[in-house]
């Protein structure tokens, strides 16, 4: 079912680098960048999508499917297809667009400014896309379907998606963790999805659904943009820490380590589980290697194990699976500060270890996102151990 035809005052406008765009007066936003509607599109979706999925792609490619969530002006897919031609290759493309401009509306925009090589392409796009059979000629065949991402039931799957959406500002429930689950099963191994969009919560989503997600310079005007890739994990990778409390339950136990990207960052103490191990034995063993004893440690019981996807930060093909178990320290001494004890092997890459106080630990603190949750989560989670936790 089509969604209700929706009315907007739609107005055009003349973008930095002389292309033309549309403005939505209600919500004071455009379609494209004012710094330069191409300038934009030939950026995100051109260089950041088909090119990025070309570099990896070439040898073995002669044809691919693009799906574009929000068509709007077809500015994208006039872009595709010439970059198709340039390329050689067959391009299948498939638009979404729940509330298409008006002939008339369409007509003004593909005539205020555009090279005459995209004119004739926008006019073949708008006038014959949309129909049953959608367009199509030597290379290259468009389909614009008037549906909603959310609604939409097409076959096949995709290579290159464009998310064009408007801003999370105006269509929040467009740029939610379903959306970005859903376009990832049909996507191909190996697909790019491209956007103009960078904001934290949008890039959080979009790993959180199982993409792996890049920052990437923005065109003119935006600092950043997000490119995304379905890349299938392969392997579990599965860890133990510790959440090592003071004898008052005021800090907690942090260390500082350099990781194998050679960035440094806080995290809890712990590590992998080794085949055949227990988990808690893993926490035991990390323990004795990352603190150089576990003399005075006291093992409380399970305290979280994550339940949304995480990618390993150092192995695309690897899901992280995090236990995290309460523990207490019947002293301070475990902590320590610039040099390792001797007792710490010189194999453990740790710089530190800390107490940190519950009360100002930040989840910024940390480096990786299940650390930064378990510390957003922490002081509500020990309010339910004050009372005697159990080892049961």
């Amino acid at each position: 079912m089509n969604p209700p035809r929706r009315t907007w005052n739609r107005r055009l406008a003349t973008t930095n680098d002389g292309s033309p765009t549309l403005e939505v007066v209600e919500w004071g936003v455009a379609y494209h960048s004012i710094h330069g509607a191409l300038t934009e599109s030939m950026h995100v979706f051109i260089a950041r999508g088909l090119e990025r999925w070309w570099s990896e792609n070439a040898g073995n490619a002669t044809c691919l499917r693009v799906l574009e969530v929000g068509f709007g002006t077809g500015l994208n897919a006039a872009l595709a297809w010439q970059w198709a031609e340039r390329r050689g290759v067959t391009l299948e493309y498939v638009g979404l667009e729940p509330y298409p401009l008006d002939p008339g509306e369409a007509a003004a925009w593909v005539a205020s400014g555009l090279p005459e090589d995209l004119e004739r392409r926008m006019h073949a796009l708008h006038e014959q896309s949309a129909g049953p059979n959608g367009y199509s000629t030597d290379g290259f065949s468009a389909h614009i379907l008037r549906k909603m991402v959310q609604d939409w039931n097409g076959s096949g799957t995709f290579d290159v998606c464009f998310f064009d959406a408007f801003a999370p500002t105006q269509q929040p429930e467009l740029w939610e963790a379903p959306i970005f689950e859903s376009l990832l099963q049909r996507m191909n191994p190996g697909a790019v999805l491209a956007t103009y969009c960078a904001k934290g919560q949008v890039r959080r989503n979009m790993e959180g659904s199982g993409w792996k997600v890049e920052r990437h310079p923005g065109p003119p005007g935006k600092r950043e943009m997000l490119v995304a890739r379905n890349v299938p994990v392969s392997h579990w990778n599965v860890r133990c820490y510790a959440l090592i409390l003071n004898p008052a339950r005021t800090h907690i136990l942090v260390a500082r380590e350099r990781f194998p990207d050679g960035s440094v960052g806080c995290k809890f103490p712990g590590g992998g589980v080794e085949p055949g191990e227990a988990l808690v034995d893993t926490l035991w063993r990390e323990c004795a290697e990352e603190l150089g004893s576990t003399e005075g440690l006291a093992w409380l019981g399970h305290a979280y194990t994550n339940d949304f996807f995480v990618r390993s930060a150092f192995r695309e093909d690897e899901q992280i699976l995090a236990v995290y178990h309460w523990m207490q320290a019947d002293d301070e001494g475990v902590a320590w500060w610039d040099e390792k004890p001797s007792t710490v092997a010189a194999s453990e890459p740790l710089l530190e270890m800390n107490w940190e106080a519950l009360t100002e630990l930040t989840p910024n603190a940390m480096r990786f996102p299940i650390d930064r949750y378990v510390v957003s989560n922490l002081k509500v989670w020990l309010a339910t151990i004050q009372s005697g936790p159990s080892a049961g």
